[in-house]
């Protein structure tokens, strides 16, 4: 689904605040010759949910939380048990944080995932817990729910331009899979230019807290030309064990 932009720019409770990255809905190359060939598709952009963040009254963060040692006011989380809030009243806390440096190259162009983080998230209000549905477009969200967050690089090694369409799949423990809305990627349908990197951070909504995640696979896309076609093939996949 191409051109869907500013996906959870604005809400924490998906963590994009976090890296300070501008987020958009999953895209899919193949969108300009054949509406129906991915799954990435369905995914839709939900608009309403960045102009209600905008607008807003900011939660009131309880004196109990503001004087926790682990509080973040301003939602930058780096060590297991700190934790923000958001404006909707969104408990962001983070679990886990991997640094990495595993690679994925096709002819090429070349993937590097080089962060990892963890969250459980709980939705103190129901405005909250609605805008987290809305960002992933699914109807019901379990609470507290957890998250991922995948920071990774793509260098274009290439004597020209190409077109790349981000993380294609998401596998948990080597066999439950990520619905294509439980992906929020950025990189999807975005140009890489020759002999440039660029970064990105894509949101991954496991489910609820009492599933272990032990076990990330990452499938990234391979790379195409303005007009669709394959110009080298998706690499092999990244096995992150967490």
């Amino acid at each position: 689904m191409l051109n869907k932009r500013l996906m959870l720019t604005t809400i924490l409770v998906v963590s994009f605040i976090l890296t300070g990255c501008n987020g958009q809905g999953k895209s899919n190359h193949q969108a300009q010759s054949n509406s129906t060939s991915s799954s990435s598709q369905q995914v839709k952009t939900p608009e309403k949910s960045a102009s209600d963040q905008a607008t807003m009254k900011p939660y009131k963060v309880p004196s109990a939380e503001k004087n926790n040692r682990n509080y973040r006011k301003s939602g930058l989380l780096s060590f297991p048990g700190q934790f923000a809030y958001d404006q909707a009243g969104t408990k962001l806390t983070l679990s886990q944080n991997k640094r990495l440096n595993q690679k994925t190259t096709s002819q090429g162009i070349n993937y590097q995932i080089t962060d990892i983080k963890r969250f459980k998230n709980n939705a103190k209000t129901k405005r909250a817990l609605q805008m987290a549905q809305q960002a992933f477009n699914i109807g019901q969200i379990p609470n507290p729910y957890q998250t991922l967050q995948i920071k990774f690089n793509v260098k274009n090694t290439s004597s020209h331009a190409v077109k790349i369409d981000g993380i294609q799949k998401i596998s948990l423990n080597g066999s439950r899979s990520v619905a294509a809305n439980g992906i929020s990627d950025p990189s999807a349908g975005q140009v890489i230019n020759k002999n440039s990197t660029r970064t990105f951070s894509a949101m991954i909504l496991v489910g609820p807290t009492s599933f272990k995640v032990g076990q990330v696979s990452v499938q990234f896309s391979g790379s195409f030309n303005d007009s669709g076609q394959s110009v080298a093939k998706a690499p092999a996949p990244i096995i992150v064990n967490l």
